[in-house]
């Protein structure tokens, strides 16, 4: 028998996929899932194929538009990298979210926007263990989620405890995926706290708020585990004051929280001027900040950063979260010195080439800086 012909075809050329590098990408929405009744999950992909991996547990900024302003706001990952030519996103309507609700009323399928990342500290890959425990408060399920469907989909013998509180069962995020896993593995163990329910609701789980005494009971061996942590403020002060209270080790414990409030334009600028109006009433040492390219510059205190200096002189300069996570606010030191103290949201590349995070950036003596 004669072997057939082979023909060339194109079509079936290998993809030429690129690898996701911390930086601004325009990526556009292919799906929104009504996870509960006030969570969505954007999922996203790139117009020319892009494996996105990350550290499962890191965040992207989102760079919008919204009513004629730059907004940037940072969202923890909750898809995992297992599953890499798309991310998700995972976000909650608030109250007074700006970005929340933009992106609940207004995200639609097709459309484009920009990201800048991945980045941040809070992940499994830099902080491996054999034992994990997850401890997580309302949407701050979305980072210790990409790390357990990164350990489930890479079929890790991690041996994972998942504790996640909210408010009522209608109000559990990724519910149906948390249970089916925990059907098919035996090293992932899973309660639910639900802070109350309504009479029409069935909930056959814990009830109430997550106590020292129950954390013990549902992790006895909690001294013996990694805790990786994320939801509100409060509830991860709670967490660390039972840590504490029970001599964990808090070399061990590794938390991330994001807020959607930065601070509001007008109160910066009621801020600024009266940080700049202190400054020359008060005879303390400065540093002179000088910005290159708008040919301005100002003194401040010891204790005020890069950023301050920027929004004395008028300057926009962005900034998303203040803590040094988002990297929104990255500017360039072309002379001087600085005392950084960020988290996670700039890499050691972009330090080596000069780069600093303004926001958590206080000089130490004079600078020049690019923005």
């Amino acid at each position: 028998m004669n072997e057939p012909d082979i023909i060339a075809d194109n079509s079936l050329n290998p993809v030429n996929t690129q690898t996701w590098v911390n930086g601004r990408h325009i990526v556009r929405c292919v799906k929104v899932i009504q996870e509960t009744h006030d969570v969505k999950t954007f999922c996203f992909m790139s117009q020319t194929p892009i494996m996105f991996f990350f550290k499962p547990g890191q965040f992207v900024t989102l760079e919008l538009n919204i009513g004629g302003e730059q907004v940037m706001r940072s969202y923890t990952m909750s898809s995992s990298p297992s599953v890499p030519y798309s991310f998700s996103i995972t976000v909650k309507r608030q109250k007074h979210g700006l970005v929340s609700n933009w992106l609940h009323d207004n995200l639609r399928v097709d459309d484009e926007l920009a990201v800048h990342g991945p980045i941040g500290n809070f992940n499994c890959m830099d902080h491996p263990t054999e034992k994990a425990l997850f401890l997580s408060g309302c949407v701050g399920i979305t980072p210790v989620m990409s790390m357990t469907r990164w350990w489930y989909d890479t079929n890790s013998t991690v041996d994972m405890k998942f504790i996640h509180s909210a408010q009522t069962p209608k109000d559990i995020i990724f519910l149906k995926e948390l249970e089916l896993m925990s059907s098919r593995i035996d090293n992932f163990d899973l309660s639910i706290i639900c802070e109350r329910y309504d009479i029409v609701e069935s909930w056959h789980g814990y009830q109430g708020f997550l106590t020292q005494q129950l954390l013990t009971l549902i992790a006895p061996d909690v001294l013996q585990r990694e805790i990786y942590c994320c939801g509100p403020e409060p509830y991860m002060k709670a967490v660390r004051q039972m840590l504490s209270d029970i001599g964990f080790d808090m070399s061990r414990y590794h938390e991330e929280s994001f807020g959607e409030t930065p601070p509001d334009a007008i109160e910066e600028a009621e801020e600024s001027a009266e940080l700049a109006q202190i400054a020359d009433e008060l005879p303390q040492p400065g540093f002179c900040v000088e910005f290159i390219e708008e040919g301005m510059s100002v003194t401040v205190l010891e204790t005020e950063t890069v950023h301050t200096a920027s929004t004395k002189l008028g300057i926009h300069v962005p900034k998303a979260c203040g803590m040094g996570i988002c990297g929104s606010c990255k500017v360039k030191l072309l002379s001087g010195n600085v005392n950084m103290e960020h988290n996670g949201g700039i890499s050691e590349e972009e330090i080596d080439e000069g780069y600093i995070l303004s926001c958590c950036s206080k000089p130490i003596d004079d600078v020049s800086i690019e923005t």
